[in-house]
């Protein structure tokens, strides 16, 4: 037994799953949750990422972190606060794991969205655009097809949906999942804090 508080920092494209859990009796703890569009920003991540560890980084706090790397220097600032993180490369990896990704990838040349991330692609490539003036545009022509992994919690929208296979040309596919993959890497992670 430990005497420890666990923290969660979270990227916000899971906080509807989390949440849904955490109501559903499923998951409990303290997170906090961090705008998904930070990504698209190494300097604004790594910021927002270190402050919030910063603030929770209190005597007895075991820091936890649903994150893939999306910084080049991930294991660094984790470091910096004994932080250890979900074993997934990304959210993807995250929501369904890596196999199924390789698998449904080797159908086709696949570029996968959680739910969360559609509803809010036009806000994150905004960010990208404000930021980098970077073209998402040419980001997509090595793909077929989209796949939007569907869990059932956060209602897609459907006009956001034709919008962005408009945007890529590419034809957008919806699966149904489970959030027993992330339920499972979540309660990994927090197992290892009882260790």
């Amino acid at each position: 037994m430990t005497d420890e508080k666990t923290v969660f920092i979270s990227c916000g494209i899971f906080k509807a799953e989390l949440e849904y859990l955490a109501r559903a009796g499923r998951f409990n703890g303290e997170v906090v949750f961090l705008d998904a569009a930070l990504h698209v920003n190494f300097d604004k991540l790594k910021k927002h990422l270190e402050a919030a560890l910063s603030t929770a980084d209190k005597p007895g706090a075991s820091l936890r972190v649903l994150y893939g790397y999306c910084h080049p220097d991930m294991s660094g600032i984790l470091g910096a606060h004994g932080a250890e993180k979900i074993r997934a490369g990304n959210c993807l990896e995250a929501i369904i794991g890596a196999a199924e990704i390789q698998r449904l990838d080797a159908e086709a040349k696949t570029f996968f969205l959680t739910a969360g991330w559609i509803n809010n692609w036009e806000n994150m490539f905004a960010m990208g655009k404000e930021d980098f003036d970077f073209d998402f545009t040419t980001m997509f022509s090595q793909y077929k097809r989209i796949i939007v992994f569907d869990t059932g919690v956060i209602p897609l929208d459907d006009d956001k949906i034709r919008l962005f296979s408009e945007f890529t040309g590419l034809p957008v596919e919806r699966r149904m999942i489970s959030l027993d993959h992330l339920l499972g890497l979540v309660s990994e992670l927090r197992a290892s804090t009882e260790a």
